[in-house]
């Protein structure tokens, strides 16, 4: 997820029969939804919700690892429990992400493994704290639809145009994009500015912040 900026939806709905291995991409063309009918749950892989959520994902860093190393992990569970035990079959039979027995990896699933990995870093970092005679940091909950905004930041910060991050995070309109990259740059804009004023003397940095502030009032006032 963090190498491919897909929905929660789109990474459950993964199939083996859409990464291209020889070219080095990934087709999302699918997301698993999840219904109550009854009172029952039913699960069904469904077309994404727009036509530009249809797209080509080349392999990004470690990609082909991670995918490799899943597709042996995934063989050696069917193998294990077989296709009795196995839970996935029909159209989810072809999954790339599952749990241990074979179940879809729905949204739950998906926040349940993040829990358990920011638990593990605190508890990783609370051991550290107390060598370094320190306070721990505590990783702050996040969840899954997070990990698709890091995706658009870390394309910002690593200069990929604006439509280019469009078509790789499948929005249907490049504002939902820009808006992401105007936050963006507003966090970096703060980091600049301040390098500017490390080159100011203290003479200067005293003028320049009282202009600041009189150009602030004067915007106030004038609803500039």
């Amino acid at each position: 997820m963090f190498l491919t900026g897909v929905r929660v939806g789109e990474v459950g709905g993964l199939r083996w029969r859409d990464i291209d291995f020889e070219n080095e991409k990934i087709t999302i063309n699918h997301s698993l939804f999840i219904a109550y009918e009854g009172g029952e749950k039913t699960m069904k892989l469904t077309s994404p919700k727009t036509v530009n959520s249809v797209r080509e994902i080349p392999f990004i860093g470690e990609m082909r690892e991670i995918l490799e190393s899943q597709m042996k992990k995934q063989k050696k569970a069917r193998k294990e429990y077989g296709n009795k035990r196995w839970r996935s079959s029909g159209e989810m039979d072809d999954l790339v992400f599952t749990t241990t027995l074979g179940s879809p990896c729905v949204r739950y699933i998906v926040q349940k493994e993040i829990d358990k990995i920011r638990k593990r870093m605190d508890m990783e970092d609370a051991v550290r704290a107390i060598k370094e005679n320190r306070k721990p940091v505590k990783f702050r909950y996040f969840h899954p639809h997070t990990i698709r905004h890091t995706f658009a930041t870390r394309c910002f910060e690593n200069g990929i145009e604006p439509k280019v991050a469009q078509k790789l995070l499948g929005h249907s309109s490049i504002t939902v994009t820009m808006n992401i990259y105007t936050h963006v740059m507003e966090d970096k804009m703060g980091d600049e500015i301040s390098k500017f004023g490390y080159a100011l003397t203290d003479t200067e940095a005293k003028d320049y912040k009282e202009l600041l502030g009189d150009v602030k009032q004067i915007s106030v006032h004038s609803n500039l």
